[in-house]
């Protein structure tokens, strides 16, 4: 709820009479929009199974690599600010027919690249359009759900993105065998196209009766953004984003094929349905996140420290075998604590809407979505130098275990951060509204 005085840009509508809240067409209106954020994370996690099979199509090396994922996730991260004032200012309609239009233009790039630097302007358009959906999503959300059914939202939100991230996978590795590199990503390009269509059709920003203020008449996003920061329930989300999604980023969107391949040995098939059993786990766990943030508030806080900890103790025993190989339960462990790991990671979001009023709703959640994506290219880019470095600068890779250690070191940092913030201020205390 805002706070006295403060003026709410996308009200919610009054319930029709009879209904739990939710107004007619609202589901029809999160399901085109959600289907965008399904666009997106597959296309966001679809160099995964083909890192490999880039790496000779435009002969280059892992810290090379590394750099397509990192300036494509810096990019997705250096406009969450924005990208968050923006969905407050000018709707999630408009920005989301943006993000799909450099999404598709992106992948069909990367589909007729044949050298690195256009593969990696290719990957820059995909990282715009990735960076400029999901906060439009949520902000669909807020526009269309009473408050109390918005942790639930954003954990389906989640849910759904997880299915696209699995047809990254298993899916994505059969299109590349079957029909070649340059039908399969020009093709998905062309799916991506129609679906913006479709949205910038059929998308209603909110329901019809809902009043909008004037454009001159909402809030700056300069100064939207500046109070947010100044919340400090919006940096306890941002820390808890960053112990939890950038573990799942930096495993699923480009490092875990290749570790799986490299140095577990595991076959191309193989390899890409661990990678589809990590986005299981976050899928078959988001519906539970989603209960909990409704019917367990208090209890937030505690499953982030817990996701966290096991997702520490798994990286750390995987890492620190001592035989050649490790073994295939212990990967498992790790597989699922990823997984949960990356849908616990929707709590954070909530945190930082409880600690905000409504009004500056996308800027809070584009500060928090920078924690995750910040964590994932660090890392990446650590870990391509490392291997680099070990293998002296060849395809064939280096020492992935010692590569990856920097992976247990950003959770645990993230989870320090987050439990020191949580003794100073608790969650759900708004900082000041933001003047015109």
């Amino acid at each position: 709820m805002a706070e006295r005085g403060a003026i709410d840009p996308d009200p919610a509508p009054a319930p029709r009479p009879g209904s739990p809240g939710v107004p007619r067409g609202a589901w029809g209106a999160w399901a085109l929009g959600v289907s965008a954020y399904l666009v997106a994370v597959f296309h966001r996690t679809s160099l995964g199974v083909a890192s490999l099979q880039a790496e000779h199509r435009f002969h280059i090396g892992p810290s090379l690599l590394a750099t397509f994922v990192a300036a494509q996730l810096a990019l997705y991260a250096g406009l969450q600010m924005p990208a968050g004032a923006m969905a407050d200012r000018f709707g999630p309609r408009r920005m989301l027919t943006v993000a799909l239009v450099c999404l598709g233009a992106g992948e069909a790039l990367f589909g007729w690249a044949t050298d690195a630097g256009t593969a990696l302007a290719a990957r820059a358009l995909v990282g715009i359009g990735d960076g400029l959906t999901f906060l439009n999503v949520l902000r669909l959300v807020q526009n269309w759900f009473p408050a109390a059914r918005y942790g639930l939202l954003t954990a389906l939100t989640s849910l759904t993105g997880g299915v696209g991230q699995l047809i990254s996978t298993v899916p994505l590795r059969l299109s590349l065998v079957g029909l070649g590199w340059r039908t399969t990503f020009v093709g998905s390009g062309a799916v991506t196209a129609a679906v913006a269509l479709a949205v910038r059709l059929r998308l209603p920003d909110r329901p019809g009766a809902a009043p909008r203020l004037p454009l001159r008449e909402r809030p700056a996003m300069r100064l939207a953004v500046r109070h947010a920061m100044a919340t400090p329930g919006t940096w306890r989300g941002t820390w808890a984003h960053f112990a939890l999604t950038g573990p799942y980023v930096v495993f699923t969107a480009l490092w875990g094929y290749p570790f799986l391949v490299r140095a577990q040995h595991a076959t191309g098939r193989d390899a890409s349905v661990v990678l589809a059993l990590v986005v299981a786990s976050a899928v078959a766990s988001a519906p539970l996140v989603g209960v909990l943030m409704v019917r367990a508030p208090r209890a937030r806080g505690t499953a982030v420290m817990a996701s966290g900890l096991v997702l520490v103790a798994a990286w750390c025993a995987v890492l620190g075998w001592p035989g050649p190989r490790v073994p295939g339960a212990l990967v498992g462990v790790l597989v699922v604590a990823l997984g949960v790991g990356g849908s616990t990671s929707v709590v954070a979001f909530d945190l930082a809407r409880e600690a905000n009023p409504p009004e500056r709703g996308g800027a809070a959640t584009g500060v928090v979505n920078i924690g995750g994506f910040a964590c994932a290219v660090l890392a990446d880019l650590v870990i391509g130098l490392v291997l680099d470095v070990t293998g002296r600068g060849g395809a064939g890779g280096g020492d992935y275990r010692l590569a990856l250690v920097v992976v247990p070191c950003t959770v645990a940092l993230g989870l320090v951060q987050f439990w020191r913030l949580g003794r100073r201020a608790p969650a759900g205390v708004s900082g000041p509204v933001p003047g015109r």
